[in-house]
């Protein structure tokens, strides 16, 4: 059995293992609250005459008196460097900024006059843009004012600029994820550590080649220096079968001013290869520099993955009402007839028992319209009867040899709150069947398949 303290040990060896075998991993939190802002880049000491800020694109050195009056920032593709005033009743305010730039558009820039080339690879190129004059002009007698147009006038002289040629690659490393929470949880610690190559690594095959692009963008380091990560927590957890789970991460957020909102992750996860990986993912809100898709308009994305956990889900539910539900005691169940229906007519369990409940446990896959055209076609066959707001049906087995749970979809059409998935269903020792079907975001419960009952079963 594997506890929570248990999952959280074998994450900690796994990220170990990660770090051993040269996966880099980058830094939270603060390294000093004076200096810089957390995560992006870093600080390092150097020789009196100078000191290095570093990131995964570039290193700055600069010289080491404007060392405590200059504080880094990485936003997007900027890193902005403000001017720390000695006098702390004033704000601190943006000196200048590395631009980074594509080739393509460089001459427009250029032609402005006020950026200037520092370096370029890989057709970006990283400029130096100064602010139009220097910081606390209305105080010129301040020595915050003459410092910051002390370092603004010596700016290209003191800075020296060099690209970090060595890259970050995908992780080659193979690792067995026996619960799925341990994928859930080493995934949350590279968000953390800003680490793609660790994220990676409990990615499926199919989202490792989706993600493989956005990650070699953002040179294998996720995230933003503010906000930052500081805990995360697992939430719900959903079984689907025994090969797949769905679960529900929340991620607490700060920055240097406090805690900032927290950010919801959804992640489908399955077996692949012996391994539980994660196949699909969103977030309630954004989460900068990451490649998690956003739910849209408070529409959560919906991908095969999800259609799949969905279905799966459908299938369990239409034969535990074919079989009559939850049996309430053990023994022989006892027919009865309806008038006007028929004979061999069994109670259905106590889960099941009233129209409100099968309502209700339908719903949590299908839509409301497919539920109430299944009841009516039910009660209208005989299939399902009401007898003193009790329900009943004719007492008879049922069963099948698709395997719903290791089902495969892939999407045959794509809406904003409409989608129609394709399914490969494995059907006893060699066979496989394609069903097709729709499913549809229903406001305020969530996407449902919108097939008849029973399509998928």
């Amino acid at each position: 059995m594997t506890t929570p303290l248990t999952r959280k040990m074998t994450a900690g060896v796994l990220a170990g293992t990660l770090l051993l075998s040269g996966i880099a991993v980058g830094t939270p939190g603060r390294a000093s609250a004076k200096d810089f802002e957390p995560g992006h880049g870093t600080l390092i000491a150097a020789a009196s005459k100078t000191f290095t800020y570093k990131n995964a694109a570039f290193t700055l050195r600069l010289p080491n008196d404007w060392k405590n009056r200059l504080q880094f920032t990485q936003k997007d593709k900027q890193t902005l460097v403000y001017y720390v005033p000695q006098n702390r009743s004033l704000p601190r305010e943006v000196l200048f900024t590395i631009e980074v730039i594509d080739s393509a558009k460089w001459p427009d820039y250029k032609k402005s006059r006020v950026y200037t080339e520092l370096g370029s690879l890989n057709g970006i190129v990283y400029a130096l843009h100064k602010s139009g004059e220097a910081p606390y002009a209305k105080k010129p007698g301040s020595p915050d004012y003459r410092m910051a147009r002390k370092i603004l006038a010596n700016l290209k002289q003191g800075l020296s600029f060099s690209l970090n040629r060595t890259t970050q690659t995908a992780p080659a490393l193979a690792i067995v994820l026996t619960d799925a929470r341990q994928a859930a949880e080493l995934y949350a610690f590279g968000l953390q550590r800003r680490s793609a190559s660790i994220q990676y690594a409990t990615f499926s095959e199919a989202l490792k080649k989706t993600m493989y692009p956005v990650f070699k963008e953002l040179n294998w380091v996720t995230g933003v220096s503010s906000p930052w990560i500081t805990k995360w927590e697992v939430t719900k957890d959903t079984p689907i079968g025994n090969s797949k789970e769905q679960i529900e991460l929340r991620l607490d957020m700060a920055t240097s001013a406090g805690t900032e909102p927290s950010v919801l992750l959804t992640l489908s996860l399955e077996k692949e290869n012996g391994s539980w990986v994660i196949a699909a993912l969103a977030s309630d809100r954004e989460l900068p520099r990451s490649g998690v898709p956003v739910k849209k308009d408070g529409i959560p994305a919906f991908g095969p993955a999800d259609a799949a956990s969905l279905a799966a889900k459908a299938a369990a539910h239409y034969w535990h009402v074919q079989s009559g539900g939850k049996a309430t005691k053990e023994g022989e169940i006892k027919e009865f007839s309806i008038p006007g229906k028929g004979e061999h007519y069994r109670w259905l369990g106590e889960d099941l028992s009233t129209k409100e409940k099968l309502f209700a446990y339908l719903k949590e896959v299908y839509t409301p319209e497919k539920v109430q055209q299944y009841w009516n076609s039910q009660t209208q066959s005989g299939s399902l009867a009401e007898v003193g707001g009790r329900l009943a049906q004719p007492n008879a087995g049922g069963g099948s040899l698709r395997d719903w749970t290791k089902a495969k979809a892939s999407l045959l059409a794509d809406g904003a709150e409409v989608k129609t998935f394709r399914f490969d269903v494995p059907q006893g020792d060699n066979e496989h069947v394609i069903v097709d079907a729709p499913f549809r975001f229903v406001k305020g419960t969530g996407w449902r398949l919108d097939s008849e009952v029973g399509i998928i079963k």
